[in-house]
């Protein structure tokens, strides 16, 4: 049967070849026959169905639970973020949300990393935000990381008594369906993986209504099995507009398709807030002030800054006056000064006691007062 279907099949090219325009009535062919394509080359052609992973495995082979685990990676929620909650200092909250809602119009966004303490019943208090040189876009906000600059700002800080606990940034005013990008969430849990288990993040955005519009802070963690993820190379890099789900691939297994469960389901993509734990945020009246310039901004740090930040607080006591990040960063950068003088300097400030009058003079000369 074989053999005689062969035969027809190589009786009809022949009359197709032969007669290339004749109607396939004409030829012999009927409705309901057969008929197939002849290919004078050797043809790989797909399977219709893909077996998964597991159907093409050798008969009799074992699969462990690590087996298992290794291809595929269960995502689950974390219900409780390692801190109790984040309190923001009054003052640097409002220097932070009014440039970028004076200066910037929420247009594009604006970060900058968090000092302050973890006290012992795990609450983050923020106590001060260095803003790093920084490119902001609407969609995007690359960091200036690891300048000599911000390891003055570690130094002083650490005389302070505060270390990094977090990051705060703002998104420009846009529509989103999200409350965090795949690209935001994968470099808030680089942050984490870089600062610790209990450090933040920090969401200040702009909800608009009929009377203008309200600033809105909101306080969040990256689930510790997002950080152990993007740590691994699990997240995809974004690619295209911001999306608020992440494609994921196995780093280990790259042509595994759905290398992630998610809610029992076999999945190649999850929902950002899968990995989001939200915290209480609240506010406080921190110990530093926050009335000189801030560094790196579109407001220049001078001269005439210092002698004006000096006469409005005249009325404290010279180390009081100098309890300010800003200015002491700034002053960090000034020749006349050494590491020497911003320890001296810097323990004055805090422990609140009289500073040298040799620093007295220093600094008035700076300022030209």
């Amino acid at each position: 049967m074989a053999l005689l279907y062969r035969l027809l099949a190589n009786h009809l090219c022949s009359l197709l070849t032969d007669h290339p325009n004749a109607a396939l009535s004409s030829l012999g062919v009927t409705h309901g026959d057969l008929l197939f394509l002849k290919y004078d080359i050797e043809r790989q052609v797909e399977p219709a169905y893909k077996p998964k992973p597991y159907e093409t495995r050798p008969f009799g082979s074992q699969v462990t639970v690590a087996d298992i685990v290794a291809k595929q990676r269960r995502i689950e929620r974390q219900e409780k973020g390692t801190v109790q909650s984040v309190s923001f200092d009054r003052g640097a909250a409002n220097v932070f949300q009014q440039y970028c809602q004076a200066a910037l119009a929420f247009s594009i966004k604006r970060g900058g990393i968090c000092y302050g303490t973890i006290d012992e019943d795990n609450i983050v208090r923020v106590e001060f935000v260095y803003e790093p040189p920084q490119q902001g876009s609407a969609d995007e906000l690359i960091f200036e990381r690891h300048t000599s600059q911000e390891t003055q700002c570690d130094f002083l800080a650490g005389i302070l008594g505060l270390q990094k606990v977090g990051w705060v940034f703002s998104q420009a005013n846009k529509e989103r369906d999200y409350i965090m990008s795949n690209a935001e969430l994968q470099q808030m849990a680089a942050m984490a993986d870089e600062m610790g288990p209990k450090s933040v993040a920090v969401l200040v955005t702009w909800d608009a209504n009929d009377h203008g519009g309200n600033v809105h802070f909101e306080a969040f963690q990256c689930s510790e099995q997002a950080v152990q993820l993007c740590k691994d190379g699990w997240f995809l890099p974004p690619d295209g507009e911001p999306s608020g789900v992440s494609k994921m691939k196995n780093p280990k297994e790259p042509n595994l398709e759905e290398a992630i469960i998610v809610a029992g389901k076999d999945a190649s993509e999850v929902d950002n807030d899968f990995f989001l734990v939200a915290l209480p945020i609240l506010d406080h009246q921190g110990p530093l002030m926050t009335s000189f310039p801030v560094e790196n901004r579109l407001t220049p740090q001078s001269t005439v800054a210092l002698r004006d930040h000096l006469k409005k607080h005249s009325s404290l006591p010279y180390s009081s006056r100098l309890a300010d990040m800003h200015l002491l960063l700034w002053l960090a950068g000034q020749p006349n000064l050494d590491q020497t003088d911003l320890l001296a300097i810097a323990e004055a400030v805090k422990d609140k006691s009289e500073l040298m009058e040799g620093y007295k003079v220093i600094i008035d000369s700076i300022a030209g007062v």
